[in-house]
This record gives C-alpha cells, sequence and structure tokens, in this order.
C-alpha cells in the first residue's frame, strides 16, 4: 500500500505508460499478422478477394439500414462501393460451394 499522494501517483503513471505500450505491441503485431495473411503468396488473392466482397456487403447493408424511407436519400456509402469495385478484379472462376448434400423437397 502506498503511503503518500507521489508514490501513488508515480505508481499510477508507470501502470499507465506499461499499459499503452503493451497496447501498442499488440496493435502492430496484429497489423503485421493481418498482413501477413492478406499478402500471402499462395491464398491472399483469394483472401483480399473475399474481404472485398464482404466489405461491399457490409457497406450495402449499413447502407440500406441508414436509409430513410421518406423519399430517396443520397446514399451514404457510394463513394466507398465505387472504390471497392475499382480495385477489386473480376473472378476467373466461380468459387465451389462448400460440400452439402442437397435437401429433398418436401411433399
Amino acid at each position: 500500500m502506498h503511503i503518500n499522494r507521489q508514490e501513488l501517483i508515480s505508481s499510477a503513471s508507470r501502470r499507465g505508460r506499461r499499459a499503452r505500450r503493451t497496447t501498442g505491441r499488440i496493435l502492430v503485431s496484429a497489423l503485421g499478422f493481418g498482413v501477413a495473411y492478406y499478402f500471402d503468396t499462395e491464398n491472399g488473392e483469394r483472401r483480399r478477394k473475399h474481404l472485398y466482397g464482404a466489405l461491399q456487403r457490409a457497406a450495402r447493408t449499413i447502407d440500406s439500414v441508414w436509409a430513410s424511407e421518406a423519399g430517396d436519400p443520397p446514399p451514404v456509402f457510394t463513394p466507398l462501393l465505387r472504390a471497392l469495385e475499382a480495385d477489386a478484379e473480376e473472378p476467373s472462376a466461380p468459387t465451389p460451394a462448400p460440400d452439402r448434400e442437397p435437401v429433398a423437397a418436401a411433399r
């Protein structure tokens, strides 16, 4: 237990600096892993295309939620969608669906 205020303040500031340093290290590490994941030589292109598609779907979903029902409001994320479409390339072949057995039609 700290006896005076000076010790208490210095201890709290040391812990705060250590927490900021640790948080920075975690963020830099996560950024490094993300870059390595999306720019992998074998699977990076496929992952980036999947990420672009996910971002486009998220932008459209958010835009549809925020759009008011009265009239024709200006779209919120149109510039973002245009930028994503310009960056994304046309897929050469459709991505195969996961292996699933067809569901029998209910009678």
